[in-house]
């Protein structure tokens, strides 16, 4: 990384190259003198050893005059040529101050005058700060390496009677003392350079210009906490066409403090920001070999959406064998959102164990009826994954793999279809069952959750449902459903389903031939199985000569209600003694339904 000339604290040392050669130089002030003219602000800077050894002034003080002796102009300007070439254009041409003379002996102090790129330092200037800091600085070494003498600028305005001209310099020791101009010392040259300079890792000065700052830096339109943020920026152009790469800082608190968090050639990064962040923003520099800088590409200060995901549903469920040619559904359980925004789910299909996944269903609810082509696929798998408002989602709950049975499932004709209307009594429903595979068939007849038969049918054969008898005593009254249900072996099936209304309020039971014995009927006992409502005209008959035109019926009611015997009262018969009952159930009032499963008992 390399820093600017001019933000150098004063005495820094430096290296310029001289003669091709790195030289050592001193920062001894920065910024423009008190008094001085404004061609002299800049970076100043003296050799910190000398540059040419056992020079002498030829002419009477001349340096000191309005124009330059043209010795040591000659000397200082071929310091100023002996830079290197980049450096050279970057030496101010400064106004110094100088001594010139009055008349007679006398000298006038002049605040400008004496023009230069290269000069000498005078007594004034050797008291800046940095030398009354470190007096050792005043102290040069020659260039055969022994430390010596070296010329200021400055005329001693005294001459002696020989008319000897004196010119000022700096002892070995940093004191200062008079020399016949005449005398040989050493030169160290002072240069005022441009601040803008850069100064790279080794102190070297050096003109490299610094890359031009990235023009934009781009954010994603939405940055939530806890998630990955991606930061990208424009490529960047170098003047010197040494552009090395990006620095990327990012700042919580609006841009109060910064913190690196990237270094490199690439244009885009990356960077997590902690859950619960409130806003950020991020700035991006280009940076050159030397180390120089550009300026800073700033974003805007980003709002930070503190969302996290939602849970994924802990199972999803998938029928075992999807039937091709039908539908199946499918249904998974609902998931649970931390910030309390889940918005819905996302429903996924593989087909065969292979290929991408597609979505089918995008919504709100738990369940999805999927459609199985038949004869396309041999298998079929599902996922489901949550998403929020913010469009956040789960991770993904995957189903087993269902192998899809591509078998027909049985058929079933009947001639009746529909709702069959009332029944009063009971009937029968004929029907044929035929597979395509011809696989066994389980045929089940059930009205409601009451099954008649289970059994395995003879394809192609003429069968009948009979709801008869006894099971359609069973049957409650209203609106019925009759299922003939033919299931194969793969367990494929299909559905006969017919509706009909049984519409019975009055039921009379009685034998349907009377019982015949040799000796009198006295007594008998009767049980009536079944549920009777309490309001149910309900009545119980019994004789013991019914073989007669005009039989002596008896009401048992009570007895048969009380499980008790009954004594017959008749005592006669012209046809002989024969027993027989009749039981008669009719619906009250409160419309309740009933049924009798039997009616049990004896006699002697």
């Amino acid at each position: 990384m390399s820093n600017k000339l001019g933000s150098l604290p004063v005495g820094s040392i430096v290296k310029l190259k001289y003669k091709n050669q790195p030289t050592d130089f001193i920062v001894i002030y920065q910024g423009l003198p008190s008094g001085y003219d404004t061609s002299c602000r800049g970076t100043w800077v003296l050799s910190r050893n000398a540059l040419l050894s056992d020079v002498d002034f030829d002419r009477y003080n001349a340096y000191a005059v309005n124009i330059i002796d043209a010795q040591i102009r000659g000397i200082l300007d071929k310091v100023h040529l002996d830079l290197d070439a980049s450096i050279r254009p970057r030496v101010k041409e400064v106004d110094l101050p100088c001594i010139v003379w009055k008349s007679g002996h006398e000298a006038q102090t002049r605040s400008r005058g004496l023009s230069a790129h290269a000069f000498l330092l005078n007594e004034a200037e050797t008291q800046f700060d940095c030398f009354r800091r470190d007096n050792s600085l005043l102290r040069c070494k020659g260039t055969n390496g022994q430390y010596g003498r070296w010329w200021l600028r400055d005329p001693y305005y005294k001459v002696d009677a020989y008319k000897n001209g004196y010119v000022m310099m700096v002892n070995e020791n940093g004191s200062y003392i008079m020399g016949s101009h005449r005398s040989s010392s050493n030169v160290r040259a002072a240069m005022v350079l441009d601040p803008e300079l850069s100064v790279d890792s080794n102190n070297n000065v050096t003109t490299n210009q610094p890359p031009i700052a990235p023009n934009t830096i781009n954010l994603p339109s939405t940055i939530k906490g806890g998630a990955s943020c991606s930061v990208s920026w424009s490529a960047s152009n170098d003047p010197d066409n040494n552009l090395e790469g990006y620095i990327v800082e990012r700042s919580y608190n609006g841009g109060s403090s910064w913190s690196q968090i990237y270094q490199g050639s690439a244009t885009s990064t990356s960077t997590t920001i902690p859950h619960g962040t409130s806003t950020v923003m991020f700035r991006v520099c280009a940076y050159d070999t030397n180390g120089e800088r550009s300026g800073w590409r700033t974003s805007s200060n980003k709002t930070v959406v503190n969302n996290r995901a939602p849970n994924a549903p802990s199972a999803i469920n998938v029928p075992v064998k999807p039937q091709g040619g039908s539908s199946i559904t499918v249904t998974w359980s609902a998931a649970s959102d931390p910030d309390g925004n889940l918005e819905g789910y996302r429903l996924e299909r593989q087909w065969d164990g292979k290929g991408s996944w597609s979505q089918i269903y995008r919504g709100s609810n738990l369940s999805y009826s999927d459609s199985i082509p038949k004869g396309q696929h041999t298998s079929v798998a599902y996922r489901v994954q949550a998403h929020d408002a913010f469009g956040d989602t789960s991770g993904y709950t995957t189903s087993p793999v269902r192998t899809i049975s591509n078998n027909t499932a049985p058929a079933i004709q009947c001639e009746l279809s529909g709702d069959l209307g009332d029944k009063s009594e009971g009937f029968t429903i004929p029907y044929t069952v035929t597979d395509v595979e011809n696989q066994a068939v389980t045929v089940t007849e059930k009205v409601g959750g009451m099954v008649k038969r289970t059994y395995q049918v003879t394809l192609g054969q003429s069968n009948t449902f009979q709801i008869t008898g006894a099971f359609f005593q069973k049957v409650l009254n209203g609106k019925q459903t009759a299922e003939i249900i033919a299931t194969d072996a793969e367990g494929a099936s299909s559905t006969l389903a017919l509706t009909f209304t049984k519409k019975v309020h009055k039921a009379v039971i009685m034998l349907s031939e009377p019982l015949a014995v040799e000796k009198q009927i006295s007594v008998c006992i009767i049980k009536v199985l079944g549920a009777i409502p309490e309001d149910a005209a309900f009545k119980v008959e019994v004789t013991n000569n019914a073989g007669d035109d005009a039989p002596a019926w008896e009401d048992a009611t009570e007895d048969a209600k009380l499980s008790r015997n009954h004594v017959f009262k008749n005592k006669t018969q012209t046809n002989g003694w024969k027993f027989a009952f009749r039981v008669t159930a009719e619906r009250g009032k409160s419309k309740k339904a009933g049924y009798i499963t039997s009616v049990q008992g004896g006699f002697q």
